[in-house]
């Protein structure tokens, strides 16, 4: 039997040679989950996925913790951190992302997390950030883990805001089920709207590099139309945007003005030994966009990732974009709670029932 101190719970600095072991314990710490094995429906993380959360320019490289057990110097935890500013209510503020928790699950229930959640918060107040906001789903153990290090180190935890609903469009529901435990009436809904358009809209078409800097501009709508929201910092958002794996499609009306703009990710959806590229949406700026306009870019959005090979799109709905065009689009909606909890380390003063707010996955 194992006892804490068999482990070094230490800071590291993440290079490019990391990013395949670390990339193969998250995904072996998901995988492993209870909730996984018995309903599926996990992202198993490859080089690609941790080059997407941990390889733009602005990480810090140091910001990171690792669990390492001492008899044979493995690395068996891992817990990183997303620098983020965030503006809330015209004052912006230097917040970090705490990001994906994992532990191998042959070292569980040592308190791994619990001591890497410390120690990310003294490097966070090393580093003088203002807090951290974290995602939480009830039938995870994410959210004892960070309450128990909010109790134990005086750390005011905010309940911030409440997912409700997830957005999902499928595209193949054999390939989906294979790895998802779907009811009967779900793999139904599913096949019911699992069709994509043959015919694009003209005034859609794919992501071009040159139009970063326009796109970039445009992220400022986020601000404007939001009481808290996510500030994207110029050199990440041009990085991201070009990173391999990304589905970035755009409307243009008249040409050269780009009236809105999705985007998504590849991840691998996994569940029962087996695994699928599936899509992870991202970002929506549909704000200059009429209805249609929207559904037609949805759709596009569908057209070329269905292309790509991926089996469908999802995301947690978080109502800073309108439902309806994706509606339309047969992206169905459905409830599933995740929670937003911020971390208020400078003890500032949050916005309470904020109504309107952006935030995305990366």
């Amino acid at each position: 039997m194992q006892s804490i101190e068999d482990y070094k719970i230490e800071r590291f600095t993440v290079t490019p040679v990391d990013f395949p072991v670390l990339a193969e314990l998250i995904a072996e710490s998901f995988l492993n989950e209870e909730i996984t094995e018995e309903m599926g429906g996990t992202i198993q993380f490859d080089e690609q996925t941790f080059n997407i959360m941990f390889g733009s320019p602005i990480i810090s490289r140091d910001f990171f913790v690792r669990a390492i057990y001492k008899p044979t110097n493995e690395v068996v935890g891992f817990l990183g951190a997303i620098p983020r500013r965030l503006n809330m209510k015209g004052k912006i503020f230097n917040y970090v992302v705490p990001s994906w928790a994992a532990v191998h699950h042959k070292h569980r229930r040592k308190g791994l997390a619990f001591q890497m959640g410390v120690k990310l918060r003294e490097i966070g107040i090393e580093k003088n950030v203002d807090g951290g906001f974290s995602i939480h789903e009830p039938e995870q153990h994410g959210i004892d883990t960070s309450m128990a290090v909010a109790r134990e180190t005086d750390l005011p935890i905010v309940k911030f805001a409440l997912i409700r609903q997830f957005i999902v469009r499928c595209f193949d529901v054999k390939r989906i089920s294979n790895v998802v435990r779907l009811k009967w009436f779900e793999k139904l809904a599913f096949w019911l709207f699992q069709g994509v358009p043959r015919k694009k809209c003209p005034y859609v078409r794919p992501y071009h590099p040159n139009d970063g800097e326009l796109m970039f501009q445009m992220m400022q709508d986020h601000i404007e139309r939001n009481e808290v929201s996510l500030v994207r910092d110029h050199d990440d958002f041009l990085w991201y945007l070009n990173q391999p794996g990304v589905n970035c499609v755009v409307y243009e009306k008249p040409k050269g003005v780009i009236k809105g703009f999705i985007l998504a990710w590849k991840m691998n959806l996994a569940g029962f030994g087996k695994s699928i590229p599936f899509g992870w949406l991202d970002l929506v700026h549909i704000y200059r966009l009429n209805t249609k306009e929207a559904k037609d870019l949805a759709e596009y959005l569908c057209i070329t990732s269905k292309e790509r090979g991926w089996a469908g799109l999802q995301t947690p709905y978080i109502p800073y974009f309108e439902s309806k065009p994706f509606k339309k689009a047969k992206f169905i909606f459905y409830a599933k709670k995740m929670s937003i909890d911020l971390f208020n380390l400078k003890k500032l003063e949050i916005p309470s029932n904020v109504s309107h707010f952006y935030f995305d996955w990366r």
